[in-house]
């Protein structure tokens, strides 16, 4: 590898771990709002600012012909099982520490293993099913079930993967029939439709700093999505993929800062564990020439083809 080669990477690698940081500013910030608003209210107002640094790339990239689709259906029932992740993912994050809920972000991967064989009929070695066993096992030692604060809350919280890993088969399925800015302006343009209706009933007026800090944070995420694609489309696979993990780091730290959350010895035992299992599932996918754009569960993975 030529210098010039190491310094593109390490930009890249730069920009999807501050991209990924980015998610984790935009998380603690909807934590404290679930506190006063409806999730939904949150997503609809979140996903209309998300919107426009996405039409911007878009535009910059000049990639308007690429979001033709003649599958709306397909688009609109991703943009529910997007709303459904996020919705739980609100919710639960208003009562659980961020790094607890990292960690069960990341089980999405197991997830979509099992889904892949069942739906898609793709072959999976032992190693991977061994791999889904160990990310399983980490899952449940850090949402703790036995310990006397189990709620239904985190029970909730542990079937949270489903639905992005859900939306993620839809993505591997007609992938190759749509593009990246299809997926992200549909997915975009049905949340903000789904989300609206329903916040209409929960509606609350929101003072103007917490309008604009929501809005804010709906800029970040769009901002964030197209700095992990940009670096997705650059780096190799065994180098983006573990970039991700810089949520549980930065969760760990904002959340110790500003909720005063002190992660337990089985998140940091049961993460590694999902960690670990994760990593090797995604850079098998990886060698098996699937490459793929990791977010959090919130965000599901969307097929990249390389530059």
């Amino acid at each position: 590898m030529n210098s010039v080669t190491t310094r593109v990477y390490s930009v890249d690698f730069f920009l999807a771990i501050l991209g990924y940081s980015l998610f984790v500013i935009m998380d603690s910030i909807a934590k404290e709002l679930t506190n006063y608003y409806h999730v939904t209210q949150i997503i609809f107002i979140n996903s209309i600012s998300a919107l426009l640094p996405i039409l911007l790339y878009t535009q910059v990239r000049n990639s308007w012909k690429k979001i033709k689709t003649k599958n709306f259906l397909v688009h609109l029932v991703r943009a529910i099982t997007l709303i459904i992740s996020m919705g739980l993912f609100f919710l639960c994050i208003n009562k659980l520490p961020l790094t607890t809920m990292y960690s069960i972000i990341f089980f999405t991967p197991f997830v979509l293993t099992i889904g892949s064989v069942i739906f898609l009929k793709e072959k999976v070695s032992w190693r991977r099913y061994t791999a889904t066993i160990i990310g399983f096992i980490g899952a449940i030692i850090a949402i703790d079930p036995f310990n006397s604060e189990f709620s239904k809350i985190s029970l909730i919280a542990i079937f949270m993967p489903f639905f992005p890993a859900i939306s993620y088969l839809i993505v591997r399925k007609y992938g190759h029939q749509e593009s990246l800015f299809s997926f992200l302006i549909y997915g975009k343009l049905f949340m903000i439709l789904f989300s609206s209706v329903i916040a209409f009933n929960f509606y609350k007026p929101m003072p103007i700093d917490d309008l604009m800090i929501n809005l804010s944070a709906g800029v970040l995420r769009g901002v964030a999505i197209i700095f992990v694609i940009n670096s997705a489309r650059h780096l190799p696979s065994s180098i983006f993929a573990s970039a991700q993990y810089i949520q549980i780091i930065a969760g760990g730290i904002i959340g110790y800062l500003v909720f005063k959350d002190i992660p337990s010895l089985n998140i940091y035992f049961g993460g590694t564990l999902i960690i670990g299992a994760g990593l090797y599932i995604i850079l098998r996918e990886a060698q098996l020439g699937v490459n793929i754009v990791t977010s959090t569960t919130r965000h599901p993975t969307i097929p990249i083809k390389k530059d």
